[in-house]
């Protein structure tokens, strides 16, 4: 039981979510979560799907995709120690992605209703998400540049902001 402990303390000390977390920060972490598994092609949830919580691979990997034109965009594959449905935490909307199993996969389901429980965990976790989330766009705003460049069009202004997103 020590040996898993330790394991998994390890990997909670690799995710980035969890960066300036304390012992005892770590321990509610825990209380208000629940262990999350997939086999190998199984669905952790489908772009469109209601949800609040979170994940933190323990083991695996998983592939997050969109669906366009009926064919499913691969936007990321992830494995341990990386987190996804963060947006499910921070947003009360559907599922903008779906993400499956890429192999037997075990994560960290973290529980949004029970997080909103232990404020100061919330709080360390929204930062380190929000910081998470800016990586992210400052990478998909470097592609869309990149993309230009080599010829390809650029987004209408009209798609990028929230307000303008058809209903």
């Amino acid at each position: 039981m020590a040996t898993e402990m330790e394991a998994f303390n390890k990997l909670l000390s690799l995710a980035k979510c969890f960066k300036g977390f304390g012992p005892n920060d770590l321990r509610d972490l825990l209380s208000i979560s629940s262990k999350a598994t997939w086999r190998t092609g199984e669905h952790a949830f489908i772009e469109g799907d209601q949800g609040r919580d979170m994940y933190v691979i323990c083991s695996g990997k998983v592939n997050i995709w969109r669906k366009n034109g009926g064919e499913q965009v691969s936007l990321a594959k992830l494995s341990e120690g990386e987190s996804f449905g963060e947006l499910g935490v921070v947003l009360n909307e559907r599922r903008s992605a779906g993400a499956t199993a890429m192999e037997d996969t075990v994560a960290l389901r973290i529980h949004f209703e029970r997080l909103q429980q232990v404020p100061s965990v919330a709080s360390l976790l929204y930062r380190n998400i929000a910081k998470e989330l800016a990586e992210r766009l400052k990478l998909a705003n470097d592609i869309i540049v990149f993309q230009t460049q080599m010829g390809a069009d650029h987004p209408h202004l009209q798609t990028i902001g929230w307000r303008h997103r058809p209903k």
